[in-house]
């Protein structure tokens, strides 16, 4: 575990490293910050029960599902794997009722028709091609010659002899004067097939939907779901650079919790404050596993050094240093880098 300590010699030895003793000198002091990285995964099996009146029309086979009592009480064993969702369903003990409708073989009478099989239908229809205006030059469809041929109207123009008073090509070629014609639906029979119930007289009972007969039962469902939380911490404060690094490098130490765990002995304090939190039972969770990460950083300011920052976390051999320039820096990097750039503008404005 690193200390104050050994953080400050590992700055001096990254100093001397690079060859800058001389130059910047190494400090004696320094202003150390303490972070606490954490990194991991907590995932819960969220369980809900519910419990509702089924009912099904016809047979069903209902003894392969698991019976209850109490569904506030009945067991199921836990989820082997916490990230895939489990559904089970029950059927509570002596619940399941089977009736046969009044209907006993799921038909009825055809309300439409009322049981006989077909309906009454208009034997004629209006003839479509003289449409009952012209259907005879002569006789106006009345079997009656009351009129001459009108003018323009020369016999054997698409005219056929009228059946209603016998006028020879005056009469619609389609329906012969009678300014009808056959129905087509029902033949000119005057009857027609009931659609309701094709012929049949009879149609499905809606009360069994056709089966004639109703099963109920009462249903118990017991839901699992996962709930998956991402845990970073802190999640301002230390630079990404330095959190990349020290995920890369960095001897991390880890742990893998279940709900029956508890935290490890050697976890320190300012860890084990900072997993506890999120170690709380969610509403409904019946199962839990946790997957963490921690590692100790430690932020150095050296008053010797006002434009740089040193990072330093532990790795598997020595303390590793991350060099970054500090806030300070940066903005004047960036006000340099901003000034340049509006020196090019009005330098490319002045030449063009």
């Amino acid at each position: 575990m690193l200390d104050e300590k050994n953080v400050l010699e590992a700055v001096r030895r990254r100093i001397e490293e690079r060859g800058e003793a001389s130059k910047l000198g190494l400090p004696d002091t320094a202003k150390i910050t303490w972070h606490s990285l954490l990194e991991g995964e907590i995932v819960r099996s969220i369980e809900t029960r519910r419990q509702e009146e089924r009912e099904h029309y016809g047979p069903i086979d209902l003894s392969d599902r698991p019976e209850y009592d109490t569904l506030a009480r009945h067991r199921v064993a836990l989820p082997k794997d916490l990230t895939t969702t489990q559904t089970v369903t029950l059927v509570r003990r002596g619940s399941v009722t089977e009736r046969s409708c009044d209907c006993s073989n799921g038909k009825t009478a055809c309300p439409r028709c009322q049981g006989r099989g077909d309906l009454a239908c208009d034997p004629f229809t209006a003839c479509a091609a003289c449409r009952g205006i012209d259907s005879c030059l002569r006789c106006d469809g009345t079997g009656t010659r009351n009129r001459n041929t009108p003018d323009g109207q020369q016999p054997g123009d698409d005219r056929a002899t009228c059946r209603q008073c016998g006028a020879p090509d005056s009469a619609c070629s389609t329906c012969h004067g009678r300014a009808r014609v056959p129905c087509p639906t029902c033949d000119g029979h005057g009857v027609r097939d009931c659609p309701d119930c094709d012929r049949a007289g009879t149609v499905p009972h809606q009360r069994c939907k056709g089966t004639g007969r109703t099963v109920t039962w009462i249903q118990g469902t017991i839901s699992r779901k996962p709930l998956t939380e991402k845990i970073k911490h802190p999640k301002t404060g230390v630079p990404y650079l330095a959190w990349e690094e020290a995920r890369k490098s960095g001897d991390w130490h880890r742990a893998h919790l279940t709900h029956k765990d508890t935290l490890p002995a050697d976890l320190t304090d300012a860890f084990r404050n900072l997993v506890q939190p999120h170690l709380a039972p969610r509403e409904g969770e019946i199962a839990r596993q946790a997957t963490f990460t921690y590692l100790r950083l430690a932020r150095v300011e050296a008053h010797q050094h006002p434009h740089r920052v040193y990072y330093v976390f532990p790795t598997n051999t020595s303390p590793q240093v991350l060099v970054l320039p500090s806030r300070q820096r940066t903005w004047q990097i960036t006000a340099a880098a901003l000034g340049a750039l509006l020196v090019l503008f009005l330098l490319l404005r002045l030449v063009s």
